[in-house]
C-alpha cells in the first residue's frame, strides 16, 4: 500500500505541476488579411557620415559584404542622417578635400537636442553635442555606392541637403549638378529625400517651419519633373524627428503640402537614447507598445489612402548610435522583430533599419564585418515571412508573450501555399508552453528558435539557432538558416528570454492560398 500510495502521490505532483506551467494559447484569424507588405518591407539605411568618413572599413568591393547585403535583397538603401545636411556633391573633387562655406552663410551650432520621449509618464530630454562640419561628396564616392547597390539587388534613396539655403529659399543648384550625373552615367535612383528630422533644425541654429519646407519639396518635385526617369520616382518626408512636438511639425507640413508633397510620410522611430538605455528596457512591454501609439498616431495625420502608405524611414533601438553592449546584441532582437510585427500589422509599408554599418546599432560589426544578431533575424524574416499579415489574438494580455503571423513566403522556401509563420517573442524569466487552438493536435510546428550563445546571455553577441551557432564561414557560406528546423507536434515550449520564427505547413489557410 505504501507504494502505491507513493506512486499516486508521485502522479499527482506531475498533474499539479504540469497544470500550473505557464501556457500561452494562440489564435489566428485565417479568414481574413488585415495588411499587405511589399517585398522591401525590411528595409537598411546607410548614414552620410560614412561617406564623409570615406566608407571607413566598409569596403564595397568585400565579398563578405556583398554577400550579407545580398542575403537582404530586395531592399531599399536609403543614405541619410545628420551629416546629409552637410554634404555638398562634387564630382571632380579629390575625396579628401572639403568646400568650406562662410561662417556668414553658415551658423554655427549648439548641444542639439534631438527627441524628447515619454516614458513612465515622465518627458525625458536627450541632448547630444552633434559633431557636423560641411564635407564634399566625390564623383567617385557616387560611383561605388551606386555600383553596390546594383550588384546586390537594392534600390537607393537619397537624402538631399536641405540646409543650403539662401534668403531663407532650398538651392537646388547642387542636387541638380548631382542628378544630371546620376544621368549621364545611368544610375537607376528609386526615390529621393530632403533634408533630415527639420523639426530639430532649430537646434542646429536654423528656423525653417513646415510651411517653407513644403515650399522646398515642391521646388525637388519641380526639378525631379524635368528627369524622365525621375517624373514618377519615390519622395519621402518630411522624416521628422519622433519627438512628440515632432509631430506638430509633420501635421503642419501636409496639411501646407498636401497630399501629393510625399510619396510616403515619414518619421524616425527610436525606443530611447543609447546611454540611457539597459537591459530590462530592451524587454519591456509597456516601451514596446510606445510604437503602437506613434504610428496611429502619424496614420491619423496621413490618412491612407489619401497619402501614401506611411513609413519608419529610420529607426532602431536608440538614436545617438545606438547603446553600446547593447544594440548590437541579442537582446536588440526584442526590440526590432517586435517592431517589424507591430508595423506589419499596422499597415505600415516600409521599415527603413538604421544602420546597415555603422555605431552601435548597425547590422553588422564595423571591425570584424561579422553579422550582428539582428542581422541573422532579419535574414530569417525575409526568408520565411510573406507579404500578407494576419491578426493574431492571446490569452495572455501581459504582453510579456508578443507574437505576429504572416502567410509564409513560398517564394523563398519550399513549404506549400496555405503555410503561415508565426514569429515573437518571450519576456518572461521563465518558459511558457504555446498552443495552438484551433488546429489539431498534432500538428506539426517547424520552429526557428533563437537564442543567445555564450555566458554573455542576453549581452552575447553570437547566436544560435536551433541551438547551432550561426556564422559566416571562412567560404563565405552562411549557416544554412532554413535548412534546420525542429520539428514539433502540436504545441512547443518557448524558452524564456528568447524570440523565433514557426511554421505551420498544414495551416490550410485558404487565405494563403494565392498569396504568399
Amino acid at each position: 500500500m505504501d507504494s502505491q500510495v507513493c506512486v499516486i502521490t508521485v502522479w499527482y505532483l506531475l498533474y499539479i505541476a504540469y497544470s500550473n506551467a505557464i501556457k500561452t494559447k494562440v489564435f489566428i484569424d485565417t479568414d481574413n488579411v488585415i495588411q499587405t507588405i511589399p517585398d522591401r518591407f525590411l528595409s537598411v539605411t546607410i548614414d552620410t557620415a560614412q561617406i564623409q568618413a570615406n566608407w571607413a572599413t566598409l569596403n564595397f568591393s568585400s565579398p563578405k559584404i556583398q554577400r550579407l547585403a545580398r542575403g537582404l535583397a530586395p531592399c531599399y538603401l536609403r543614405v541619410g542622417g545628420s551629416s546629409a545636411d552637410f554634404l555638398q556633391f562634387n564630382p571632380g573633387v579629390q575625396r579628401d578635400k572639403n568646400i568650406q562655406r562662410s561662417e556668414e552663410e553658415y551658423l554655427k551650432f549648439s548641444p542639439y537636442a534631438k527627441r524628447n520621449i515619454q516614458y513612465e509618464d515622465k518627458l525625458t530630454d536627450a541632448f547630444e553635442i552633434q559633431k557636423l562640419k560641411n564635407f564634399t561628396m566625390s564623383g567617385k564616392q557616387w560611383d561605388e555606392l551606386n555600383h553596390f547597390v546594383e550588384m546586390v539587388g537594392w534600390d537607393l534613396i537619397f537624402d538631399l541637403n536641405g540646409l543650403l539655403r539662401q534668403n531663407g529659399l532650398w538651392l537646388p543648384d547642387n542636387a541638380k549638378l548631382l542628378m544630371d550625373y546620376t544621368t549621364q552615367k545611368g544610375y537607376k535612383i528609386a526615390g529621393w529625400e530632403l533634408g533630415n528630422e527639420p523639426d530639430a533644425w532649430s537646434n542646429i541654429g536654423y528656423k525653417i517651419n513646415a510651411s517653407q519646407h513644403a515650399n522646398d519639396y515642391r521646388l525637388l518635385h519641380n526639378i525631379l519633373n524635368q528627369y524622365s526617369q525621375w517624373k514618377n520616382s519615390i519622395v519621402i518626408g518630411p522624416s521628422t524627428t519622433g519627438s512628440w512636438p515632432s509631430f506638430t511639425y509633420l501635421k503642419n507640413f501636409l496639411d501646407a503640402g498636401g497630399p501629393d508633397i510625399v510619396s510616403h510620410p515619414t518619421f524616425h522611430h527610436y525606443y530611447g537614447h543609447g546611454p540611457d538605455m539597459t537591459v530590462a528596457k530592451f524587454m519591456d512591454p509597456k516601451l514596446l507598445d510606445s510604437l503602437k501609439h506613434q504610428i496611429k498616431l502619424v496614420q491619423g495625420l496621413a490618412p491612407y489612402p489619401l497619402y501614401g502608405k506611411v513609413w519608419l524611414g529610420e529607426t532602431s533601438s536608440a538614436w545617438g548610435g545606438g547603446a553600446a553592449g547593447l544594440s548590437d546584441r541579442y537582446v536588440a532582437g526584442f526590440m526590432w522583430l517586435d517592431k517589424l510585427g507591430i508595423s506589419a500589422s499596422l499597415g505600415i509599408e516600409a521599415v527603413i533599419r538604421q544602420d546597415f554599418y555603422g555605431n552601435s546599432y548597425g547590422l553588422i560589426d564595423p571591425t570584424t564585418l561579422d553579422p550582428n544578431p539582428d542581422l541573422w533575424s532579419s535574414f530569417l524574416f525575409k526568408i520565411l515571412v510573406g507579404e500578407s499579415v494576419l491578426n493574431v489574438t492571446m490569452d495572455d494580455q501581459s504582453g510579456y508573450v508578443r507574437m505576429y503571423a504572416h502567410c509564409t513566403n513560398t517564394l523563398r522556401t519550399d513549404y506549400k501555399r496555405g503555410s503561415i509563420t508565426l514569429y515573437g517573442m518571450n519576456l518572461m524569466t521563465e518558459p511558457t508552453t504555446v498552443v495552438f487552438p484551433q488546429f489539431q493536435p498534432d500538428v506539426k510546428l517547424y520552429l526557428y528558435m533563437l537564442e543567445p550563445v555564450g555566458k554573455d546571455g542576453l549581452k552575447s553577441q553570437t547566436v544560435a539557432l536551433n541551438g547551432k551557432t550561426l556564422k559566416v564561414n571562412p567560404d563565405l557560406t552562411m549557416s544554412q538558416v532554413t535548412d534546420i528546423p525542429e520539428i514539433v507536434n502540436g504545441t512547443f515550449t518557448f524558452p524564456q528570454q528568447s524570440f523565433g520564427f514557426i511554421v505551420i505547413s498544414d495551416a490550410n489557410v485558404a487565405a494563403c492560398k494565392n498569396k504568399v
